[in-house]
C-alpha cells in the first residue's frame, strides 16, 4: 500500500472544505480525481503533501517513498539554463557522481591495505545505488522527457527564467518525471500541453510502475490513463472503478438510486409527520408518540448534491452568405517566418471546424490573420457577406483587469444595473461578486465572462481560441451543448480531444506548414490521418528502396568488374591487395551502421509513426543488400590477391 488516507478533514475558518475523507492507493494504481472547480481537489492534494495541515485524521505514505508533485501554475525556476535546471531535478544523482569521483581520486592515492579496501567497498556501495537510480542514463532520460514535452534541443541552453508561464509549468512536469518517483501527484498536468505532448504523457503514465493521483478536467486523458476515479462532491469523496467513461455510467446509476431513496424517505417523513399532527391529541396519541420516536431515531439522508450550472444559450444565428470564410493561396506568419502557406479552404455556413496542431505551428496566428489583426504574408482571407464574427481569445483581451465585472458590462453594453446583475448571475456571479476587479478572477471565471459576451454579441460565426481552458468538466459540457445547438458557424482551436469530437464536423490540422482538411469529427480524423500516413509510408518506402538500390549500385560499381566478356577487368595481386583494404573498410562501416539501425528497429518507440517505421525497414534492407555486394567483391579480390 503506497498511500493510506484515513478520515481526514480540512476547514478554512468556518468554511468546511471536506470531512471524513478516506481512501488508499496501491502501487501501480492510477487514480483520477474529479470534481467541479472549488470542490476542494487541490486542497486535498496539498493536505497529502503536508499531513500536519489537516484538521483531523491521518495521511500515511509508505516509508521511503519518493514523491513527485506538479501543481497548477509554476514555482521558482531559479537561475541557469533549461538543461541546468533539468540536471538539478535529481540532486541525489549529481551528489553520487561527485562522491564517486572523490572516491576514485582517494583510491588512486592510497597504497594497498585496509584503508584502500574500505574506500573500494564504499565505492562499490555508492555504485550500486547509482546504478539503481539509473544514473548512467540520466542525461538520456532528460533528453527523452524534454523532447516528449515539446522542448526542442535548440532551447535547452536558453535561460530558464525567460520561458513563458506555460513553458515553466511544462518544465516543472519534466523535472518531476525525471526524478522517476515512486508516487506521482499531478494537478492539471495537461493544461499547457498540445495533443501530441498529451499523448506522449499518456503513454509515459501508462507505463509508469508507481502510484498516480491526478486532478484533470481532460476527459480523454482520464479515459486513457485512469484505473479508478475519485469524485470530490459536497465535501465527500466517492470511489468508482474504471476510467472516466465507466465512472459516468456508475455515476448516473448512483444519482438515480440516491434521488429515488431520498425522495422515498422524504415521502415517508411527510406521511409520518402528517399522522403525528392528526392524532397527537386523540385516542391514537400513544401511537402518534411512537411514530415520533421512530422519526427521531431515523438516520436522515442528505439531499443529493445539486451543482449550480451557468446558463449559456447562444441566440439564433442571423442569416449570412453560404461561404462564411474564403482562404485563397494564403500564407501567414511574421516577416520572414512563414508558419503556414498554400492555404486554399472555404468554411461554409453552419460548419463547425476544429483547428488542431502542436504548439507553435500557427493556430492563433491563422485566427488573427482571418480576423484582420495580422496582415497575410501572401494571398487573401475574406469574410463572407453578412457574416458577424464573435471572437474568444485565450488572453481575454475584452476584459479590462482594473474594471469591476459590473462596470465592464455596463460600459460595453449600456444595460441597466438590474439587467447586468441578472446576466452575471446566470454565469454564477452573485451578490458582491459583481464588484470584484476582473484582474482578481480565476481563468475559469474570466472564460465565463467572455462566453457571456459572445451570447450578447449575437454573432453568426464564432472564432474560439481555447474556450475550455480552466473550465471544469461540467462547464465544458455546458459549452459543448451550447455550441452543438448553435445554428451558426464555428471555428475553434482546442487541445481537448473529447470537446473537439463532440462539437466538430470538420477538422483542419496544421502540419508541415500546411493545413490538411478532414471532413468529419475527431474520431474520423484519426482514422483518415492513419490511412494517409500509411499510404505516404508505403510510397516513401518504395522511394527509399529505389534510392538505396541506386546508391548501392553506384557504390558497387566503384569496386565492380564486368562479370564476363572481352572487357572483363583483371587485377594483379598488388592491385587486389590495395583494393581489398578499401572494400574491408567499407564492409566494417556498413556493418556498424547496420548494428545501429537494428537497435533502432528493436526500440518500440521507433514504430509509433508508421511512415518512420517503413523508412527504417527500407533502410535496413538496402544496407543488407549493400553488404552482400561488398562481400562478393571482397571474395573476388581475395582470389586475385592469392593468385
Amino acid at each position: 500500500m503506497q498511500l493510506v488516507v484515513d478520515k481526514i478533514a480540512k476547514s478554512f475558518g468556518i468554511n468546511e472544505i471536506f470531512k471524513n475523507i478516506s481512501f488508499m492507493i496501491d502501487k501501480g494504481e492510477k487514480i483520477g480525481l474529479v470534481g467541479v472547480n472549488g470542490s476542494g481537489k487541490t486542497t486535498l492534494l496539498r493536505c497529502l503533501l503536508a499531513p500536519s495541515t489537516v484538521d483531523g485524521g491521518v495521511v500515511r505514505f509508505e516509508p521511503g517513498l519518493k514523491i513527485g508533485y506538479v501543481e497548477q501554475g509554476f514555482q521558482n525556476i531559479g537561475e541557469g539554463s533549461l538543461w541546468q535546471f533539468m540536471l538539478r531535478a535529481c540532486p541525489e544523482i549529481i551528489a553520487m557522481r561527485e562522491q564517486l569521483a572523490d572516491l576514485e581520486e582517494r583510491s588512486a592515492k592510497l597504497p594497498p591495505g585496509a584503508e584502500l579496501d574500505g574506500v573500494l567497498e564504499e565505492y562499490a556501495r555508492v555504485t550500486k545505488h547509482y546504478e539503481h537510480a539509473d544514473g548512467y542514463n540520466y542525461e538520456a532520460f532528460i533528453k527523452r522527457v524534454l523532447i516528449g514535452l515539446g522542448f526542442e534541443e535548440a532551447v535547452w541552453d536558453k535561460t530558464a527564467e525567460h520561458f513563458s508561464g506555460g513553458q515553466k509549468t511544462r518544465m516543472m512536469l519534466a523535472a518531476a518525471l525525471v526524478r522517476q518517483p515512486d508516487f506521482l501527484i499531478l494537478d492539471e498536468p495537461t493544461n499547457h500541453l498540445d495533443i501530441v505532448m498529451t499523448e506522449w504523457l499518456e503513454k509515459y503514465l501508462q507505463e509508469f510502475k508507481g502510484g498516480l493521483l491526478v486532478v484533470s478536467h481532460d476527459r480523454a486523458f482520464l479515459d486513457n490513463i485512469a484505473t479508478r476515479i475519485l469524485e470530490m462532491e459536497g465535501g465527500q469523496l466517492t470511489s468508482f472503478k474504471g476510467n472516466y467513461s465507466k465512472y459516468l455510467v456508475q455515476k448516473e446509476i448512483q444519482i438515480a438510486t440516491l434521488e429515488a431513496a431520498y425522495a422515498s424517505q422524504q415521502d415517508h417523513i411527510a406521511r409520518t409527520e402528517a399522522y403525528i399532527r392528526r392524532f397527537k391529541a386523540g385516542i391514537k396519541s400513544k401511537m402518534a408518540r411512537g411514530r415520533q420516536s421512530q422519526l427521531d431515531r431515523l438516520e436522515r439522508m442528505d439531499a443529493p448534491v445539486q451543482h449550480e450550472e451557468f446558463a449559456l444559450r447562444l441566440p439564433p444565428a442571423p442569416e449570412s452568405a453560404e461561404r462564411v470564410l474564403i482562404l485563397e493561396n494564403l500564407a501567414v506568419g511574421y516577416g520572414d517566418n512563414v508558419l503556414l502557406q498554400d492555404i486554399n479552404l472555404v468554411l461554409r455556413k453552419g460548419e463547425k471546424v476544429g483547428l488542431l496542431g502542436p504548439n507553435g505551428t500557427g493556430k492563433t496566428t491563422l485566427l488573427k490573420t482571418i480576423l484582420g489583426e495580422l496582415p497575410p504574408l501572401k494571398g487573401t482571407a475574406q469574410i463572407g457577406n453578412r457574416v458577424k464574427v464573435g471572437y474568444f481569445s485565450q488572453s481575454y483581451e475584452r476584459l479590462s483587469p482594473q474594471q469591476t465585472l459590473l462596470d465592464n458590462f455596463l460600459v460595453e453594453y449600456g444595460f441597466t444595473e438590474e439587467r447586468t446583475r441578472s446576466l452575471l448571475g446566470g454565469m454564477l456571479f452573485h451578490g458582491d461578486d459583481v464588484f470584484k476587479e476582473i484582474g482578481t478572477l480565476s481563468g475559469g471565471q474570466k472564460a465565463r465572462l467572455v462566453l457571456l459576451k459572445l451570447v450578447l454579441d449575437g454573432a453568426n460565426c464564432l472564432v474560439l481560441d481555447e474556450p475550455t481552458n480552466h473550465l471544469d468538466i461540467m462547464a465544458r459540457e455546458t459549452v459543448e451543448a451550447a455550441l452543438t445547438a448553435f445554428g451558426g458557424t464555428v471555428l475553434v482551436v482546442s487541445h481537448d480531444r473529447y470537446f473537439i469530437n463532440e462539437i466538430s464536423d470538420r477538422i483542419w490540422e496544421l502540419e508541415d506548414h500546411r493545413v490538411y482538411d478532414y471532413k468529419g469529427n475527431y474520431d474520423f480524423y484519426l482514422e483518415a490521418k492513419a490511412k494517409r500516413q500509411t499510404q505516404a509510408a508505403e510510397q516513401s518506402g518504395k522511394q527509399a528502396v529505389s534510392k538505396s538500390s541506386a546508391a548501392v549500385a553506384e557504390q558497387a560499381n566503384a569496386f565492380a568488374k564486368p562479370a564476363s566478356g572481352k572487357n572483363k577487368r583483371t587485377y594483379s595481386p598488388q592491385e587486389a591487395e590495395k583494393l581489398l583494404a578499401k572494400v574491408e573498410l567499407s564492409i566494417r562501416e556498413q556493418e556498424a551502421l547496420l548494428g545501429v539501425l537494428e537497435k533502432r528497429l528493436a526500440d518500440p518507440d521507433s514504430h509509433s509513426d508508421p511512415a518512420a517505421s517503413e523508412a527504417l525497414a527500407a533502410e535496413h534492407l538496402a544496407l543488407q543488400s549493400e553488404i552482400e555486394i561488398l562481400m562478393a567483391r571482397w571474395e573476388e579480390l581475395m582470389e586475385a590477391a592469392q593468385a
